[in-house]
């Protein structure tokens, strides 16, 4: 590879994705806009991953392969590509999504158009329901950090639709810890520590990437185990924030973002279990993963969970327990009924 400061570094993590990394590398040398560099992490493929890619590498010099010689997730793999990379933007892409024709023109043409700007997040297809999404956040800066932790209004937790200044990325990423985050969840984290970082941000109102979701999250089945996987994981990176705020000095509530991720988890994951006692033991775990204001919070505003929980067979003392919350529940809505 030659030593010129490309415009665009392209950064791919990929971790066993011979099925779709073609796609992936194609919409990038296809570009009429050349000058980037591309750089693909292989987080130690057990597929032909490597040999794939390795290929390209050996085609196109504007193309460097990195590799793991064990799994290390995603949000390592993206650490090292933004550590090597050499351009003034950098942009993240999944390994099994895909540019738009056109694409590195339209955000070459937006930067130029509007220069001094810190990230410049676009929109994309999501697949494969063919919607359209455009950005809708309109914050900056200071209110874009503050606002991942408000209840509403939350900007988008993602890094693969945004075109970011090398130097402000190179510094965020410098002061993130270098850990294994698994399940997919290092967006939340990078996203936060990022924005911290940030003073200006832009929309550009144009689909740059096909993002693939299979068949959407939500109606895929998760087991018990990968849920309480999930949980751990989920704990972990909310440390990673928290320890973030407390190293920079910012007295900011996390309850809004543990709210807000307990009840995704919920929705996603405890609502695809089909065993229907290991549905109430997780929501019995909720304790383990949340403080208790939270869960009672959401429980209260639930009620078909009141009667899950209260019809385990494993838990009598739950049983006698949540039914006092019950009366407290009713209690609370009359004296605020009252007071109004």
């Amino acid at each position: 590879m030659n030593q010129s400061t490309p415009f665009f570094s392209i950064i791919i993590p990929a971790y066993n994705a011979e099925k779709y990394i073609h796609c992936a590398i194609n919409s990038i040398i296809s570009q009429k806009f050349q000058d980037y560099e591309l750089i693909i992490v292989d987080d130690c493929s057990t597929d032909n991953t490597l040999n794939i890619i390795t290929d390209y590498e050996n085609k196109y010099e504007n193309i460097t392969v990195i590799k793991h010689c064990e799994n290390q997730t995603e949000h390592i793999a993206r650490m090292n590509g933004v550590n090597l990379a050499r351009g003034r933007y950098i942009i993240f892409l999944d390994a099994d999504d895909f540019f738009m024709e056109g694409a590195f023109s339209i955000l070459y043409d937006a930067i130029q158009t509007n220069p001094d700007y810190d990230f410049y997040e676009f929109g994309y297809v999501r697949q494969p329901s063919h919607e359209l999404v455009f950005p809708s956040f309109t914050g900056a800066g200071k209110d874009r950090f503050s606002a991942y932790f408000a209840k509403d209004n939350v900007p988008a937790q993602t890094m693969w639709n945004k075109v970011y200044v090398s130097n402000l990325l190179k510094m965020a990423f410098s002061s993130m810890e270098k850990v294994i985050i698994k399940q997919g969840l290092p967006d939340i984290y990078q996203s936060i520590v990022i924005a911290y970082f940030t003073k200006r941000t832009i929309n550009i109102n144009e689909i740059i990437i096909n993002y693939t979701i299979g068949s959407g999250v939500s109606t895929v089945y998760k087991d018990f185990d990968t849920t309480v996987e999930y949980l751990n994981a989920l704990k972990a990176v909310l440390n990673l924030v928290d320890n973030f705020l407390k190293n920079n000095n910012q007295l900011i509530d996390m309850d809004n973002i543990y709210y807000r991720f307990m009840s995704g988890t919920i929705i996603v994951y405890f609502n695809s279990q089909k065993n229907i006692e290991e549905k109430r033991k997780l929501y019995l775990m909720l304790l383990d993963y949340f403080d208790g204001k939270i869960v009672l919070e959401y429980i209260f505003n639930n009620n078909e969970i009141l009667v899950s929980i209260m019809n385990s067979k494993d838990y009598i003392i739950g049983h006698k327990i949540l039914q006092s919350l019950r009366k407290i529940k009713s209690f609370l809505k009359l004296w605020i009924h009252d007071t109004r």
